[in-house]
């Protein structure tokens, strides 16, 4: 008997433009999902890291002739701008691709599709062809849509009046509504995590199940690697070990860099913030809390290790976290983790045993004062969690394995 056919596996995503979290941990996970498939990804836009990454896989990819875009702003929302723009686009891959072939014919030579929700993505599903079994993870619910998060300046006050949003965004929820109700007859929907799960099930009314993302220990190495310079890193920034707290994540009021920096009034602790979107407004905000603020757009990994091994904490205030990557990977750097209580913080921190959890209103000092005793418990601890929750590429590999075989039989 020979061997199995491998399971042809085509991998869909919108956009890999925004580089955040979801888009590198789908690349993170590719070299581990080739265990189990022969893979092509087609996507509207791929930069070049996601080009460069796909290529040292020998993984094929297939881009529009035209580069994809998306519009921005209440206004584009309102009309659905960028949704049918995105329709349109993958419309055209269906009979020509950057790379020459159709997607059309791709297509018509997969076993299963995998797209990974986000701008542009879930589009694709109106163009596969209604046997074709289609998995969608998903990252979470358009927050735009279903929540006002992204509808508050970074200091908290509204952008425009938010009734008058809500309405103007309805035809752009009628539309999301209706394809991941589309995705849900094709296949298996999983969020990545139990919080995204119970939030898909209360926006769309839909059963999902869990697909956790991973941590590359390549990337997030436990013990230093021999470049990452910390006396370098420390000269470079102006820091001292153990002085400043890091927050990760662009700055906007849904990740909660303003309360952070509120946070830290009264503590003689700087604050690195990684992510990019500091204004002036957040720099103002600073002054007036007497916090000398970092702002730190892009570094390179080594850096980013580098100063997460030599702080005093992460501190994170993000509202309604959809897993939150920066936890685990704080746990890898023997970082200290101090979160705020919600969403998918919840699942990867353990309040008391590997990092706090603290409500929006608690007393955040006294938790950020626990991190240099505690801080060899909660890494130890911190790292046998995520042990326990199997936050690998080859343990998330098996389960999108296990998901995907189980649509085909």
């Amino acid at each position: 008997m020979g061997e199995p056919k491998r399971i042809r596996l085509l991998v869909t995503k919108g956009s890999f433009e925004h580089y955040g979290g979801g888009e590198r941990d789908l690349l993170n996970n590719l070299a581990g999902w080739q265990e189990h498939f022969d893979i092509t990804v087609a996507t509207l836009f791929a930069n070049e890291e996601t080009r460069q990454r796909l290529d040292e896989l020998g993984i094929q990819l297939f881009t529009p002739v035209k580069a994809w875009s998306y519009s921005s702003g209440v206004w584009a929302e309102m009309r659905a701008k960028s949704s049918r723009k995105a329709s349109r686009t993958w419309y055209s891959m269906l009979q020509l691709t950057e790379q020459g072939p159709s997607l059309a014919t791709i297509i018509a030579n997969v076993d299963a599709v995998n797209i990974t929700s986000g701008v542009g993505s879930m589009e694709v599903i109106e163009y596969l062809p209604a046997d074709l079994p289609v998995h969608t993870h998903m990252l979470e619910p358009d927050r735009g849509l279903y929540s006002t998060d992204l509808h508050y300046r970074v200091d908290g006050m509204a952008k425009q009046n938010l009734t008058l949003t809500g309405i103007l965004l309805a035809k752009q929820r009628r539309i999301d509504q209706k394809l991941l109700l589309k995705a849900s007859t094709r296949g298996r929907i999983s969020g990545n995590s139990k919080h995204t799960a119970a939030r898909i099930k209360e926006v769309y009314g839909i059963d999902a199940g869990v697909l956790y993302p991973s941590l590359n220990p390549e990337i997030w190495p436990e013990k230093a690697s021999e470049k990452e310079d910390w006396p370098a890193v420390s000269k470079l920034y102006g820091l001292d070990k153990g002085e400043y707290v890091i927050n990760i994540g662009r700055s906007m009021w849904a990740k909660g860099i303003w309360d952070t920096i509120s946070s830290l009034k009264g503590l003689d602790l700087a604050l690195v913030q990684l992510g990019g979107g500091v204004d002036q407004m957040v720099h103002d905000h600073a002054k007036s809390c007497d916090v000398t603020l970092h702002a730190l757009p892009r570094v390179s990994q080594e850096e980013l290790c580098t100063l997460m091994r030599h702080a005093k904490a992460m501190v994170s205030h993000a509202r309604n976290e959809p897993f939150g990557m920066t936890v685990p990977e704080s746990y890898a750097m023997g970082c200290p983790v101090i979160v705020a209580d919600e969403g998918g913080f919840t699942e990867t921190v353990i309040d008391g045993k590997t990092g706090r959890l603290v409500p929006r209103d608690g007393d955040w000092h006294a938790a950020i004062a626990q991190a240099d005793e505690e801080k060899e418990k909660w890494t130890v601890e911190g790292r046998k969690h995520i042990v326990e929750m199997d936050l690998t590429v080859a343990g998330q590999s098996k389960r999108l394995a296990d998901i995907i075989s189980g649509m085909l039989t």
